[in-house]
């Protein structure tokens, strides 16, 4: 009987590790745009990430954040254009990625991680609040 769970346990954690090696077989690449918020409202960290192969595949990043807020900076290896667009809520933003590549969307604020979001199909739009 120990012997039987023994090989079970060996077995589960081969499995475990191939399919943890396969999901990590994709190189991701990231850049960070930096979303100033209005007043003292701080800055939110976006991170995109691509693929590595899909790094100089440009595309455009559709951002709605609170009102008076700008893009202040950046940068990385992946091909992004971000459109800042102006909306109501004080608390919150929201990113819209439409392309025919993985992506995915991560926000910062505050030293606090706000949630990932990855669209395996490049196509989706993500919600943050603070």
């Amino acid at each position: 009987m120990k012997k039987a769970l023994v090989i079970a346990l060996v077995v589960s954690a081969f499995v475990l590790a191939l399919a943890a090696t396969a999901y990590a077989g994709v190189t991701w690449c990231a850049t960070d745009p930096h979303i100033q918020l209005p007043g003292s409202g701080g800055v939110v960290h976006l991170v995109v990430a691509v693929p590595a192969e899909y790094s100089d595949t440009g595309f455009t990043l559709d951002v709605w954040a609170p009102e008076g807020s700008r893009l202040v900076g950046g940068g990385g290896p992946v091909n992004v254009t971000v459109v800042l667009h102006e909306w109501k809520p004080t608390n919150q933003i929201k990113a819209r990625v439409k392309v025919d590549f993985p992506v995915s969307l991560a926000a910062k604020y505050g030293g606090q991680e706000l949630g990932t979001f990855v669209f395996e199909d490049g196509r989706g739009t993500a919600t943050w609040s603070w």
